[in-house]
């Protein structure tokens, strides 16, 4: 099929329509959405739209690029303001690049756009800030609503350390975190028994969230979360 007549029928499709093949495209993968928009004129005016890109998923998308199709996409879609990727650069940017506040900012916005690692993850740097950022990170993971079903908490406990360790895993990671120095004493728990960085797999982590949930209140687990959190970056810390 010639490129005159994918032009042609691409200028047929309704606007949303297009729109939407072109988020499929760019979901499934950066190749396929480089191609498509070479594919005709059409195809490349609709790929403009920030909206396209503002609800990819990029699930698919390596979590560090390294081609420069997946470059592409992914300045694209933080350009629109997509959760995921303000997610993975504040990442990028506070742990590997080294632009702390950047990251943080990034971060941030993912969060308030309800992006759940985002949340977890702003809200516990926060929380090893101590003070009143402390209690501010408390407020932002608050927002997840983890306290009436102790199953709900487990599951997204256990999601956002996998995706943490998993980023981590991937990429260069040159600062870390202190723990945090104020401990709440509101329960009879005892955050020393939390997993650490001597966990011999993401998996054993995983499950030692799922154990100790609903056995402590939420700052006392949080608390130990943003040690957890802390253990990880200085795992894969590079000296």
């Amino acid at each position: 099929m010639t490129n005159k007549i994918v032009n042609d029928i691409a200028r047929l499709l309704p606007e949303d329509m297009l729109s939407e093949i072109l988020k499929h495209a760019a979901s499934n993968s950066a190749a396929d959405f480089a191609n498509a928009r070479l594919s005709c004129k059409a195809v490349r005016a609709a790929s403009n739209y920030d909206q396209i890109f503002e609800n990819v998923s990029m699930e698919k998308l390596n979590f560090v690029p390294w081609r420069k199709s997946e470059k592409v996409l992914q300045k694209r879609c933080e350009a629109a303001q997509n959760a995921e990727a303000l997610y993975r650069k504040g990442m990028m940017d506070c742990f590997s690049l080294r632009e702390f506040e950047f990251g943080l900012h990034c971060l941030k916005k993912a969060a308030e756009k309800g992006h759940v690692e985002a949340i977890y993850t702003y809200g516990i740097i926060l929380i090893c800030f101590g003070g009143e950022l402390r209690e501010q990170g408390l407020r932002i993971i608050s927002s997840l609503d983890l306290t009436n079903s102790s199953k709900r908490k487990t599951r997204i406990v256990t999601s956002c350390r996998l995706k943490t360790e998993n980023f981590l895993s991937n990429m260069w990671v040159y600062a870390a975190l202190t723990e945090p120095t104020r401990i709440s004493r509101s329960c009879d728990s005892d955050i020393r028994e939390r997993p650490n960085s001597s966990s011999t797999s993401s998996e054993g982590q995983a499950w030692e969230a799922g154990k100790n949930v609903g056995y402590c209140c939420d700052p006392c687990f949080w608390d130990g979360e943003a040690t957890l959190f802390c253990s990880l970056l200085r795992k894969y810390l590079i000296n």
